[in-house]
């Protein structure tokens, strides 16, 4: 097993694609979420992708600043005590939520300066104007965590020897300041554990368009997540997953309602009646419990969801199994990475309410205990399903929708909001997994590049269309999409076997992404 190939594949247009095969015995399949080195790393080089994309923008002499959320949350009362942390009635739990929420306000209204002293050292300012309580306690508190922490980072750095203090004024804070959130390289796992392969597999947040919420940050990973027979993350939207029992893989749709919610006071929730309480998914017309995704009746409304309906009832914002916030009254805003609890009048005991805020903490268990499932991820769409190519139907079958402009107005889609399986022409790097009739896994990669970066070097990549055929071809008869595009990563005994597609405008130059989980082998 492990038997690896390279094939270079010509198209019908006359361009080629190199395509990389790997084939897995069932048992030697597992998912992991990876766990990030450096933050500095991680800032530069997220910093680096950033200021390009600006650039390509039109923006001559752009700034980006990049802070990296911490990997073991705090509550922010904890974290920041005596603040108020409450913001349009949302009152946050999350210590990262409530810094991406405040840096955020600060830039957008130019009140943070950054000032340099002889001897090359740098502070944080914040310029708040009079009368203003509330933000001078947050900004004075954030400044002593910066200069304690030195977690914020300028890139490109401020000019040596200027001593000017640099006022960040018509600062675009939505896409020049980056939370980062868990990511880091592949090639730091490889380089520290011996396995045959390491590949990419969740789809996460990567556009401008994800990080819309400050509850959200760059490299966080979204979908369905099992290992070692947890749940760490939820089946956020109905999407292909791919689920082992212990002696078998299977391809299957899964969404929330086939998962039951662990509450404080063991109290279950579950979409049908055989749980402590019911709740709905996406309802038009909420009443008792309503749990709200970005794809809430996406396609009678024809975009999705972005703040829940105005309504008075208590609702939580729920991100993987953290409770980040809370807030009366609904018309909450929904990050793309998580969801709302949304609780009528009486639905609860106020006493369980009150304990969801204080635990900030909830679990997941399958809906249907048969499935046993001890490995799982999500991502998508299906390609391929008992030999059949699924995609004609996956639009009606999958919750994908890509950002787009209706009417002059921008509307921010569903990550990853860039793709949409209805109109799978567009040839990019693309990797996927398939199930072969005699239960091995089969992984293909495809390589590809940006047009507008391509050299004679550069493989074309594939179309959905043409993904699936390849795994047909190769003798899978169930397979799933994997994100793709500069995430396709194909590591093969301890080395870099594929070119990654990300090119942040330079020909000819290949950067390696950083992703938030893989599929390990051996």
């Amino acid at each position: 097993m492990g038997r690896f190939e390279k094939q270079r594949v010509q198209l019908e247009t006359g361009a080629w694609s190199m395509v990389y095969s790997l084939e897995i015995a069932p048992q030697e399949l597992k998912f992991e979420d990876l766990h990030p080195m450096s933050s500095y790393v991680r800032q530069q080089d997220i910093a680096r992708m950033h200021y390009a994309r600006a650039r390509a923008r039109g923006q001559d002499n752009p700034h980006i600043l990049t802070w990296t959320a911490m990997q073991t949350d705090r509550r922010a009362e904890h974290m920041f005590p005596g603040l108020d942390y409450g913001f349009d009635g949302e009152q946050i739990i999350s210590a990262n939520s409530f810094v991406a929420r405040v840096l955020r306000q600060l830039l957008a209204r130019g009140w943070l300066q950054l000032h340099e002293y002889i001897g090359d050292t740098y502070e944080w300012h914040t310029e708040i104007a009079p009368g203003n309580d509330i933000w001078g306690a947050r900004a004075g508190a954030m400044t002593r965590w910066l200069e304690e922490s030195i977690q914020l980072d300028l890139y490109p750095n401020v000019e040596r020897g200027s001593y000017q203090p640099r006022l960040f004024r018509e600062f675009d804070a939505t896409r020049n300041f980056v939370r980062i959130g868990r990511c880091d390289f592949v090639r730091h796992f490889v380089q520290n554990h011996e396995r045959m392969a390491a590949f990419n597999t969740s789809h996460f947040l990567h556009e401008h368009d994800d990080l819309v919420s400050h509850h959200s940050g760059y490299g966080d990973a979204i979908g369905l997540m099992v290992s070692e027979n947890t749940i760490l993350r939820p089946p956020l939207y109905q999407r292909g997953c791919l689920l082992f029992d212990g002696a078998e893989w299977t391809v299957q749709t899964m969404s929330l309602e086939d998962i039951a919610l662990i509450l404080p006071d063991d109290i279950n929730l579950r979409a049908d009646a055989s749980g402590d309480q019911q709740f709905g998914l996406n309802p038009a017309d909420p009443s008792g419990i309503a749990i709200y995704t970005r794809a809430a009746r996406l396609r009678e409304n024809g975009r999705p969801l972005d703040r829940t309906p105005a309504e008075d009832r208590h609702e939580f914002v729920i991100v993987n199994r953290q409770v980040l916030s809370w807030k009366r009254g609904g018309d909450l805003q929904i990050p793309q990475n998580g969801f709302v609890l949304s609780l009528g009048a009486d639905a609860l005991r106020e006493s369980t309410i009150e304990k969801i805020a204080e635990d900030a903490w909830i679990e997941y268990e399958f809906a249907d205990p048969s499935k046993g499932l001890v490995s799982g991820v999500q991502a998508g769409p299906i390609l391929l399903q008992d030999g059949r190519n699924e995609l004609k139907s996956t639009d009606a079958n999958e919750e994908y929708w890509a950002s787009r402009s209706i009417g002059g107005e921008h509307i921010v889609g569903i990550t990853p909001v860039n793709m949409d399986p209805g109109s799978p022409g567009e040839r990019k790097a693309r990797s996927a997994l398939g199930i072969k009739e005699d239960g091995n896994l089969l992984l293909v990669v495809v390589d590809g590049c940006d047009p507008a970066a391509r050299t004679e070097l550069d493989s074309a990549g594939a179309t959905l269309f043409e993904l699936a055929d390849l795994l047909a071809t190769k003798g899978a008869i169930h397979a799933l999409n994997m994100s793709g595009e500069g995430s396709s990563h194909l590591f093969f005994q301890g080395g870099l076997a594929n070119r990654p597609s990300d090119r942040r405008g330079q020909e000819g130059v290949v950067y390696e992404r950083m992703l938030p989980s893989i599929g390990i082998v051996g």
